[in-house]
C-alpha cells in the first residue's frame, strides 16, 4: 500500500512523476484525477488549524467528483489518545487504534495534520502520531503537515519552481531563515529542502547558529545531490546566499537547544530582526516563496510580499493541483 508520508519513502524520480502529472493536469491536459478520484471518499483528520490544506483538498475532491470529509480534532471530534500503554483517565476519549482503522472504513483515503509537540525533537523526528496511523489505518495515509515533514507543501514548491523556471536542475535555491514570535516546527524547511533536492537543484541553507536542521534530512538531500553533481551548503551569511539566488524561500523554524524554552526562542528572535527578507535580497529575477501564512513585517516585510517576483499565491494554488496528482496515484 502506498502513502505520502515522507519525501524519504519515494525516489525522485517518482516524485518527478507526480510534478509533471500536476502541471498536466492544471493545464487541462489530463483528466487522471477525476477518473481516479470520482465517487471516492477523502477523511481529512485535522489536530492542528489549517486554511490552504483544507480546502485545497476539499476543493481538489469536489473537482474530481469524490468527496471530503472533515474532522477537526477536539473540536467536532473527540480526542485521540496516541501513545500505547495508557490508563486513558484525561481528555482523550478515543485510541488512535480504534479510531485510524474506523475511519480508514469510512473512507477510501486518510489525509492526517498533526504539528510538532516541540516538547521533545527525537520524539518529533520519529513523527509518532503519523507513522500511527500509517500502522492502523489500513487505507493510504497523505501527511497533511507532521513533527518532521509538510510533504504536500513540498510537491507544491517543486511544482512552483518548475512551472516559474523551466528546468529546475543546477537552478540556485536559498532557503532563509526568518524570525517569529513563537517556536515553529521544521517540518517545512525539510520538505522545502527536500523537494529542491530532489529537483536537483543546488541549495544553500542559510541561517543563524543554532538553527540547524535535522541531519536526517540534511543527509538525504546531500545524497541525492551528490548523486547529480550537485551541492547542500549550509552558511550564516543571508545576504550572501541570496545574492545569485534564483529562489528564495524564507520560512521561520524554532532552534533545538530552545525546543522546550519558548522564553528563550522569543529572546533570541528579537536580536535576529536583521533576518528579515526584503526586496534587497533579491535578485532582477529571482522567486520569493513562502508556504503561508506569512507574518508580514516579521518573517518578510510587506514591499516584498508585494512585488512581483513573489510567488507565493501562485504556491498556494499549486497545492490543489500537486495534491490531485498525488491522491490520484494513490487511489489507483
Amino acid at each position: 500500500m502506498k502513502h505520502w508520508i515522507s519525501f524519504l519513502d519515494h525516489s525522485p524520480s517518482a516524485m518527478a512523476e507526480w510534478v509533471e502529472l500536476a502541471m498536466r493536469v492544471k493545464r487541462g491536459e489530463s483528466s487522471e484525477p477525476q477518473r481516479a478520484l470520482k465517487g471516492r471518499t477523502l477523511v481529512m483528520l485535522f489536530f492542528n488549524p489549517s486554511l490552504r490544506t483544507r480546502a485545497s483538498f476539499e476543493a481538489g475532491m469536489a473537482r474530481c467528483g469524490g468527496h471530503a470529509v472533515c474532522l477537526n480534532v477536539g473540536g467536532d471530534a473527540w480526542r485521540i489518545e496516541t501513545r500505547d500503554g495508557v490508563r486513558m483517565d484525561g481528555d482523550c476519549a478515543e485510541h488512535i487504534r480504534e479510531a485510524a482503522p474506523v475511519l480508514g472504513r469510512y473512507g477510501d483515503l486518510l489525509a492526517v495534520r498533526t504539528f510538532a509537540a516541540m516538547k521533545n525533537a527525537e520524539e518529533d523526528a520519529r513523527d509518532p502520531v503519523i507513522r500511527s496511523f500509517e500502522r492502523f489505518a489500513g487505507r493510504p495515509v497523505i501527511n497533511m503537515e507532521s513533527a518532521a515533514e509538510h510533504p504536500c507543501q513540498g510537491l507544491a514548491d517543486w511544482m512552483t519552481m518548475q512551472e516559474k523556471l523551466g528546468a529546475t536542475r543546477g537552478r540556485r535555491f536559498v532557503l532563509s531563515w526568518a524570525p517569529h514570535i513563537k517556536p515553529l516546527p521544521r517540518a517545512v524547511p525539510h520538505s522545502a529542502l527536500l523537494a529542491a533536492a530532489a529537483a536537483g537543484m543546488e541549495i544553500t541553507i542559510a541561517h543563524p547558529p543554532g538553527y540547524a536542521l535535522d541531519p536526517k534530512f540534511l543527509e538525504q538531500a546531500a545524497a541525492w545531490q551528490r548523486a547529480e553533481g550537485g551541492t547542500v551548503r549550509v552558511t550564516e551569511d543571508q545576504r550572501g546566499a541570496c545574492r545569485q539566488a534564483d529562489v528564495v524561500y524564507a520560512k521561520s523554524w524554532g532552534a533545538t537547544d530552545w525546543y522546550d524554552d519558548p522564553t528563550a526562542q522569543r529572546e533570541d528572535f528579537a536580536r535576529r530582526g536583521d533576518w528579515m527578507v526584503t526586496p534587497d535580497h533579491l535578485g532582477p529575477h529571482t522567486l520569493l516563496m513562502h508556504c503561508l501564512p506569512v507574518r508580514r513585517d516579521l518573517e518578510v516585510v510587506s514591499a516584498a510580499l508585494e512585488d512581483s517576483r513573489c510567488v507565493v499565491v501562485d504556491q498556494a494554488e499549486n497545492r490543489m493541483w500537486a495534491q490531485l496528482a498525488m491522491l490520484a496515484r494513490l487511489a489507483a
